[in-house]
């Protein structure tokens, strides 16, 4: 008998897997098949805390129980005036009157600060986790050494920051920042734009280095850093898969196209 030919998929957005967005631009990369290392370069983690692996978007993911994973550096990071952040994660609302806290997923952490250069988040501790509503927040270091942060109204009309229908799913979190006048820095969750007060000016992303790479979880989280006396920061609490970072913008049509890929788990 003849052997069937492989059945070719259709384009999503005219790209055939995720891997196609945005490829020349793509600094680090994340997988989380099996192991912790930044595909780009082959970093493997510095170190690690209550990381496992469960099944993910493509493959597997990592698993964190108030854990973190953590790279002492990544070069390609470093000389980066605009980027993207992209990250799928599976995670639950932790608000009450105890133990609640804000969830961070990727962060380029500076010595002797809690927040870094790049952080990109979930206000997981404003609504309790019966409560399937996210709050996605980013804030990125601006020339001064400040923050510049994405402020998010989740009990706006209509709701800004805010993802819907979230338990038990897999979601695509993203954000952007240009090194454009003004510049324009975005927030998006599963393909569409959900920010405000998206102009900052001439205020762009500025990397005070040595920095380090922190993928769910905070400075403060790691042991033998140098960090602030901040106790509230806490390990993230979920899953967390293909996180990638670019060292441009993504456009529109490229952040919707590898949402819609990753759905269909290219």
């Amino acid at each position: 008998c003849k052997k069937k030919a492989d059945v070719v998929l259709p384009q999503i957005g005219g790209y055939n897997n995720s891997d196609e967005v945005g490829a020349a631009n793509l600094v680090a990369y994340w997988n989380f098949d099996g192991n912790q290392n930044e595909i780009k370069s082959g970093t493997a983690a510095t170190s690690s805390a209550g990381a496992t692996y469960t099944s993910g978007v493509k493959g597997q993911a990592v698993k964190l129980d108030s854990g973190y994973v953590f790279y002492n550096a990544i070069p390609a990071l470093n000389s980066m005036t605009t980027f993207s952040v992209s990250a799928w994660v599976m995670v639950r609302n932790n608000g009450g009157p105890a133990n609640s806290f804000t969830s961070m997923i990727f962060q380029t952490s500076k010595p002797g600060s809690t927040f870094g250069n790049i952080n990109l988040g979930l206000e997981t501790s404003w609504k309790p986790a019966t409560n399937d509503t996210l709050v996605v927040h980013g804030w990125y270091t601006d020339p001064p050494g400040g923050l510049q942060d994405n402020r998010n109204d989740p009990y706006g009309t209509p709701s800004v920051g805010a993802v819907l229908d979230t338990a038990g799913k897999w979601i695509n979190i993203i954000m952007t920042v240009d090194n454009a006048n003004p510049v324009n820095f975005l927030i998006y969750a599963n393909g569409k734009s959900i920010g405000a007060y998206n102009q900052r000016g001439t205020s762009v992303y500025t990397p005070l280095t040595p920095s380090h790479v922190i993928i769910g979880g905070w400075l403060n989280n790691v042991p033998g850093q140098p960090h602030t006396s901040d106790t509230w920061p806490h390990a993230f609490v979920g899953s967390i898969d293909e996180v990638r970072v670019y060292n441009k913008a993504l456009s529109a049509g490229e952040i919707s196209a590898l949402y819609q890929l990753g759905l269909a788990g290219r």
